[in-house]
């Protein structure tokens, strides 16, 4: 497999944009970004079709952006693939609402596929 990421860049990557996300830094988060995905990123709800990732980014950023910070609990990654369980702290009018959620990674030859495993909110 060519272009594959070290164990230890896509750790550093996942780390590095869940910072970047909380911390409201999102230019230098899509950076991090277009490092590790320079040929494509797909982004699933799961349950829902796959979307263009860099339009999926932009639109979650609109809504959630400094709206609601990340807090890493676990994170595993196995080859060219990882997944993270997630704390997702979100600002509302009733305070800090707490939703974790479970994303899952697959980098191959310069693409990046996400899929989010997240509770709905009715």
């Amino acid at each position: 497999m060519s272009n594959m990421l070290s164990e230890e860049r896509i750790e550093a990557f996942l780390r590095a944009q869940y910072s970047l996300w909380s911390d409201g830094r999102y230019q230098e988060m899509l950076a991090e970004f277009r490092q590790v995905a320079p040929n494509g990123l797909t982004i699933e709800y799961v349950g829902s079709e796959p979307l263009d990732g860099w339009q999926a980014l932009d639109d979650m950023w609109q809504e959630y952006g400094n709206k609601c910070s990340t807090e890493l609990v676990a994170v595993l990654v196995n080859g060219n693939e990882a997944a993270t369980y997630v704390y997702n702290h979100a600002q509302t009018d009733d305070g800090i609402n707490t939703l974790p959620s479970i994303e899952t990674y697959t980098f191959e030859n310069g693409t990046l596929r996400i899929r989010y495993y997240h509770q709905s909110v009715s």
